[in-house]
């Protein structure tokens, strides 16, 4: 059962799949990989009869199978983590203050966009001047050519 289960849904399904799926990253670029090397270091019978093929399921190798179980887990105990009264208030409390906020329309936003832009060349300009100047001097004085 969910802690106050309509409040900051938002916020809550965002954490959830932002963690769901930085855990599925995990498991997928380095469990399923470890977990087949290692199966297939156990020897040629049990590769030939787990890790090959899962019984009754058929198309998942063994290493698929403990990945999956392993996300499913940790999915679980994910959603157990943020309804917990301590983490859903926080989220809860999070969504709120964004309903609060003043977001910026488009037209302020790319204004804003093209002054960092602009800024960022000028500053660009100016240290790759300082530095051909500065290099260019540290080498006459040091003797170089």
């Amino acid at each position: 059962m969910a802690y106050k289960k309509d409040l900051g849904r938002y916020a809550r399904m965002s954490a959830f799949w932002g963690l769901f799926l930085l855990l599925a990253y995990g498991c997928f670029t380095g469990l399923v990989f470890t977990l087949r090397g290692w199966f297939s270091g156990l020897g040629s019978t049990f590769t030939d009869a787990w890790v090959d093929k899962l019984p009754l399921i058929g198309s998942i190798d063994m290493a698929m199978g403990v990945t999956l179980l392993f996300l499913a887990i940790g999915g679980l105990a994910i959603s157990r983590f943020l309804n917990r009264p301590k983490s859903a208030d926080l989220l809860i409390e999070t969504e709120g203050e964004l309903r609060k906020v003043t977001w910026p329309s488009t037209s302020e936003t790319w204004s804003g966009t093209i002054a960092v832009i602009v800024t960022v060349i000028i500053m660009l300009c100016f240290l790759y001047a300082s530095d051909l100047f500065l290099s260019g001097l540290l080498s006459r004085l040091m003797g170089g050519a």
